[in-house]
């Protein structure tokens, strides 16, 4: 992790894990920060760190803000905030996913999918499908013909 970024969300008005109402400033100034050579946002995305659900929005803001070649990384991410759709972020996640093009989230959704079949998790592939109401796939656009009949298997 980046001393210069812990250093600064330790501090009250940068602290991702604590504070609901950072300002859009700091926000867009921690965005920049992520996206230098050498800082890795994956290493605060564990959402465990988080006092409340409620702060997981900022993170999407940094990502929201970032590049779009370095948003990107961060799908698979904002796909594990579709596990449930009573969480706060799931409505923004959906909706920052539907900004990214189709053809760099199908892996990532493919994925999640096979990945919500093998654990069993119904909500999750429910979560996956409302994604889909917004960005729509052909069944043919995936690699394995046989994820889109996964979908089946949403279940809240």
């Amino acid at each position: 992790m980046s001393a210069v970024i812990d250093n600064l969300i330790s501090k009250e008005e940068y602290n991702i894990y604590e504070n609901r109402n950072i300002s859009d400033e700091n926000l867009e100034e921690l965005a920049v920060l992520f996206q230098m050579e050498g800082n890795n946002l994956e290493d605060y995305l564990y959402l465990g760190n988080y006092k409340s659900k409620f702060c997981w929005f900022n993170i999407l803001h940094i990502i929201e803000k970032m590049k779009y070649s370095m948003k990107i990384r961060y799908i698979p991410f904002l796909i594990r905030l579709l596990q449930d759709a009573n969480w706060p972020a799931f409505e923004y996640a959906v909706s920052l996913l539907s900004s990214y093009n189709k053809s760099d989230l199908i892996p990532f959704i493919e994925d999640a999918l096979w990945k919500a079949y093998k654990s069993d998790d119904g909500m999750w592939i429910s979560g996956i499908d409302i994604l889909l109401e917004h960005i729509p796939i052909k069944p043919s656009e995936f690699e394995n013909p046989k994820t889109y009949g996964l979908l089946k298997y949403g279940d809240f």
